[in-house]
């Protein structure tokens, strides 16, 4: 006979182990699902969150390379001198987002200059005014007659040569990095204007060599103390530091699409004078730039990012980016940035830009503090004569950076040098409730007439 063997009866132990056991198991599979879940869509949320977010309603996250990008895309449609368009649509990570746009721009500057450009007609020309204080874009004007340019807007490209404009980041490394100042006596020998190889490395004191201040040679705008600055005193590399931080060979913090500035200095000695004086077509920059340039010795030493766009709004109204001040760098010091005014200042009382500027500070605007600084190059892009002034206005809270560029092909039908003291007189006219230094002067005139006349007045009973 045989007998079946008995099955054991599982214990309340054996069976709590083997329940245990699955709970176990099962609890961390949820768990690698979650984390592989949450991975998964944190990897890949540039590619839902904002189409979601549009799709609901919500405010995105707006960057100014977003806004760029966009006017990137409409700038070349809009005419020389047309207004920026209202209406833009935002590539947010491959979700199209429509927005209007608010712009910060001055009307009454922007129309004015507007007005002198198509008066004088040249060939080319740039215009960018900017308050040096919060980055504010007040004009930004491209030029061409017959729209030469082919919707390119000049005041955005980089492809022009700063000539003598250099000489403000070699004046500002000198005084900031090897304690020179406004009064430093400097000498050379030859002409202003001209670089030679000899002027610089041979050292030669005779009857012809001249000697100045450093504000003297900056007014005059002398290639040859520039340059023996640059290759003895400043050196190649606190030139470059020097240059990057007045926003060459890097990409400028903007909601404008405006291309890098460019400035090749070398170890080679020679290189390195042709690039301090800015007696190089290597150097170039924007007429932006330009102002930015300015703009931070206005402004004490800091450089605001430029700002043209004050406000977007959703098509349900509401704002969804809001602009305004934001610092970039601290290009110098502000003890620094007052000793480059009175280099700045000295340009236009007794150096290249005095022509412009003569009577300025007898008028209704003499307590207008205005600085700034003169170049000119022949370039090919496009091809001419360059002609360009970069400087400053300021009185108390107000301060007025600008850039004037004016290309010629065969001779000047105006100078930057008035078109930018046109801009200071525009700009604080109702600031200190004044018209224009025109208007000024005959005031004066007549007052001075009518003192004449009571004078031999006076005279004449005394005769009797």
């Amino acid at each position: 006979m045989i007998r079946r063997a008995k099955r054991p009866i599982p214990s309340a132990e054996n069976l709590g182990e083997k329940k245990g056991f699955g709970w176990k198991h099962a609890l961390v599979g949820l768990l690698g699902f979650t984390s592989l879940t949450a991975a998964g869509l944190y990897l890949t949320r540039e590619t839902w969150m904002t189409p979601v977010a549009t799709a609901l309603d919500l405010k995105p996250k707006i960057a100014k390379d977003d806004i760029a990008t966009a006017l990137a895309q409409v700038l070349p449609k809009t005419p020389p001198g047309g207004d920026l368009p209202k209406e833009l649509v935002l590539d947010l990570k491959g979700r199209q987002y429509p927005v209007s746009v608010d712009y910060a721009l001055h009307a009454g500057l922007t129309d004015e200059m507007l007005r002198l450009f198509q008066q004088y007609k040249p060939d080319y020309g740039a215009f960018v005014a900017m308050d040096a204080s919060t980055g504010r874009l007040l004009t930004l004007i491209s030029y061409s007659p017959n729209d030469k340019i082919n919707g390119q807007n000049l005041a955005l490209r980089a492809t022009f040569p700063s000539a003598s404009v250099f000489k403000v980041v070699t004046a500002a490394a000198a005084i900031s990095e090897r304690k020179m100042n406004a009064g430093s006596i400097v000498s050379f020998n030859g002409r202003a204007h001209t670089l030679y190889k000899r002027n610089i490395f041979h050292e030669t004191t005779n009857r012809w060599t001249t000697h100045m201040t450093l504000k003297e040679a900056f007014a005059r705008s002398v290639n040859a103390v520039f340059g023996k600055l640059g290759v003895f005193i400043v050196g190649p590399t606190e030139l470059k530091s020097y240059a990057e931080k007045f926003g060459f060979n890097r990409k400028l913090p903007s909601d404008l699409p405006v291309q890098e500035g460019r400035a090749e200095i070398t170890e080679d000695p020679w290189e390195i004078a042709e690039a301090a004086s800015g007696f190089t077509k290597h150097n170039t920059m924007s007429p932006l730039q330009g102002a930015l340039i300015a703009a931070a010795i206005a402004n004490d030493g800091r450089l605001m990012e430029p700002y043209v766009v004050s406000e977007l709004k959703n098509q349900a109204g509401e704002t969804v980016f809001t602009g305004g001040p934001r610092l970039s760098n601290v290009v110098i010091d502000a003890q620094a940035a007052e000793e480059m005014k009175v280099l700045m200042r000295e340009t236009v009382t007794s150096g290249t830009g005095r022509g412009s500027f003569r009577g300025f500070k007898k008028g209704e605007f003499g307590d207008i503090d205005v600085g700034g600084k003169t170049g000119s190059l022949t370039g090919t892009d496009p091809a001419g004569r360059y002609d360009w002034f970069v400087g400053y206005g300021v009185q108390g809270e107000h301060r007025l950076a600008i850039a004037s560029l004016i290309i010629s092909k065969e001779y000047w039908k105006v100078k930057s040098t008035v078109l930018a003291r046109r801009a200071i007189e525009l700009f604080f006219r109702d600031k200190i409730g004044s018209t224009t230094i025109a208007e000024g002067r005959r005031i004066a005139s007549r007052k001075s007439s009518l003192a004449l006349a009571s004078r031999k007045s006076r005279r004449s009973k005394r005769r009797r």
